[in-house]
């Protein structure tokens, strides 16, 4: 090829693709190496190659999905970094409809609002924080407070039958199916309250 560009195994043929970064395509002891650091969005790879990735830049994932490359936006504190060969990208924190490598993988909106999860090459919305921790990392995990909730709000089946308070703080709302559903209304001079031993109905803490 002229050097910025690879032929590469899919199955039993040959696809070509793009070198783009600074080393372009080259010879070495292991075989042929294609430099993808500056490939860009929709450059073709070979699906034989699913998940193979590098750091493009100190923020940004280059990943063969599906046939093509995409470039995905490491806002975590880690950013990307190389370690053994492997590219590891902390995405814990990303914005609605950001291009994304792995399906299913969480992070925490830029506003810490929702928790936003990796669908059909996107970020998209999954879950609300309305909690006061709101959504963070904790531990490298994502953490969200739903804590407050309203009616149809999304959660987790591991949160089944757990309860939450509305956020006018007159009602409780349970988990249940998937959202959040109407449960019990405070009595008269009561308000929801959120405590170490759980979520009830009780007189206002002076």
């Amino acid at each position: 090829m002229d050097g910025q560009r690879a032929l590469v195994c899919q199955g039993e043929k040959f696809v070509e693709t793009p070198c783009r970064g600074a080393n372009g395509c080259r010879q070495e002891e292991k075989g042929t190496a294609c430099d993808v650091r500056a490939n860009k969005a929709g450059d073709a790879c070979s699906t034989d190659e699913e998940g193979a990735a590098v750091c493009g830049d100190a923020t940004t994932l280059v990943a063969c999905r599906r046939g093509a490359y995409v470039r995905a936006a490491c806002r975590g504190k880690k950013g990307c970094v190389e370690e053994n060969g492997h590219a590891l990208c902390d995405a814990t924190v990303a914005e609605r409809g950001a291009a994304c490598a792995t399906e299913e993988k969480k992070a925490c909106s830029v506003d810490g609002k929702q928790v936003l999860a990796c669908s059909d090459g996107q970020m998209q919305p999954r879950y609300e924080c309305r909690g006061e921790r709101a959504c963070s990392v904790v531990s490298g995990k994502i953490d969200c407070d739903q804590s407050v909730a309203t009616l149809r709000d999304a959660c987790d089946v591991a949160s089944e039958g757990s309860f939450a308070c509305s956020e006018d703080g007159k009602s409780l709302v349970r988990c249940s199916g998937g959202s959040f559903v109407a449960d019990e209304t405070c009595k008269h001079g009561q308000v929801c309250l959120t405590e170490s031993g759980g979520t009830r109905c009780a007189k206002p803490q002076k």
